[in-house]
């Protein structure tokens, strides 16, 4: 049987050591009950893929303001009231033997409630014209210590820390933007300026849950847009998340915006599409960096870690679709693995407000 010593070894991320270079990335699964908190079935989910061996499992976006929520059946953590179910959460992860991390999240023109830095129509519906309301000062004020609050209420329910989801075209995203950001004062303009925002989020969490405490970023480092943020940009921005002390980057890189584009839909289709793009931001950053985007077998995996392309990957549907991925690794062959095929029955689902399933379950022994 054939060994993974380099996607087996252990890696330091912030205060935590991470057994293996295997995490989970953040998916939205429609798991969460009606009102946002979290149900029974979310919670057998990733229990289930942390004793299977993931080292660090990232809980798909959790809104941080009522307003934020992007989709039905989203979980939240924009009151006390939410404590309870993601303490059941946090534990469920670690007593399988995993770390849990909490990825926050507001969805910013694509929200239930849409606002935006900018009155810039909501790509996802041209037919509904939906304009966000441009956000205020104080509104923006508010909304960074509410990042805050939320973070903070994450540590209290026992994970080992929070994600910050600043990619995909959501609120963090859309500051960063030239696109989305057409504003004239202190948070949009210059590339400094459109920085300000996201830079001042990190600040408030790092303030409420303190310095021991795990901060990734769910980073953007190209919208692969014409008008959008570019990577040289994004360079930029890496290094500063990593003295405003974010302990890793998840690279993920595109939009909503542009995932659909010709040109875009033939790169995403490669399996590791995001490697090089990753190895342009690790290369910036001495905080840990993961890869993602289409990598679907251990032999690319354990590639992409030997050669120092990125120093972990966060996988969302390979393990979605096999939920002992990584226990077949070590112990049973990789022939054993049930291997996403990107039908994104997923994510079709989802859209619907149904339950994410895979197609491929019918293959995995419960």
């Amino acid at each position: 049987m054939k060994t993974y010593q380099t996607l087996f070894t252990p890696l330091k991320v912030g205060n935590l050591v991470l057994k293996n270079r295997i995490t989970l990335a953040p998916m939205f699964l429609c798991y969460g009950n009606s009102d946002g908190t979290v149900s029974e079935k979310m919670i057998e989910f990733y229990a289930r893929r942390a004793k299977a061996g993931v080292s660090m499992l990232v809980v798909e976006a959790s809104a941080v303001d009522a307003k934020g929520v992007g989709l039905s059946k989203m979980i939240r953590a924009d009151s006390d009231n939410y404590i309870n179910g993601l303490s059941k959460l946090a534990k469920a992860i670690k007593d399988a033997g995993g770390y849990a991390v909490l990825q926050l999240y507001h969805g910013g023109r694509y929200s239930q409630q849409p606002i935006a830095p900018s009155p810039v129509e909501t790509y996802l519906a041209p037919e509904k014209k939906i304009i966000p309301k441009e956000m205020s000062i104080d509104e923006i004020t508010d909304l960074i210590n509410k990042f805050g609050e939320a973070s903070e209420r994450a540590i209290k329910a026992g994970f080992n820390g929070v994600e910050l989801h600043g990619a995909t075209g959501y609120l963090l995203a859309q500051f960063i933007s030239p696109r989305t950001n057409k504003r004239t004062d202190k948070y949009g303009g210059s590339f400094e300026n459109r920085i300000r925002f996201p830079l001042e989020v990190v600040a408030s969490v790092r303030e409420h849950i303190g310095k021991e405490c795990l901060l990734g970023y769910r980073f953007l480092p190209d919208e692969w847009l014409p008008d959008g943020f570019t990577l040289n940009e994004g360079k930029i921005l890496a290094r500063r998340l990593e003295k405003a002390s974010v302990n890793y980057l998840s690279c993920n890189a595109g939009t909503y915006e542009s995932w659909f584009l010709p040109d875009i839909m033939k790169l995403t289709s490669k399996h590791g599409y995001q490697v090089d793009i990753t190895y342009e931001i690790k290369q910036e950053v001495k905080i840990p960096v993961f890869a993602n985007g289409r990598i679907n077998t251990p032999d690319l995996a354990e590639e992409i870690i030997r050669k120092g392309k990125a120093d972990a990957v966060a996988l969302a549907r390979p393990l979605f679709a096999d939920p002992e991925f990584v226990q077949k690794i070590m112990e049973k062959g990789t022939d054993q693995i049930v291997e996403c095929v990107n039908d994104m029955q997923c994510g079709r689902q989802t859209s619907q407000g149904l339950d994410a399933v895979c197609s491929q379950w019918k293959k995995v022994t419960a």
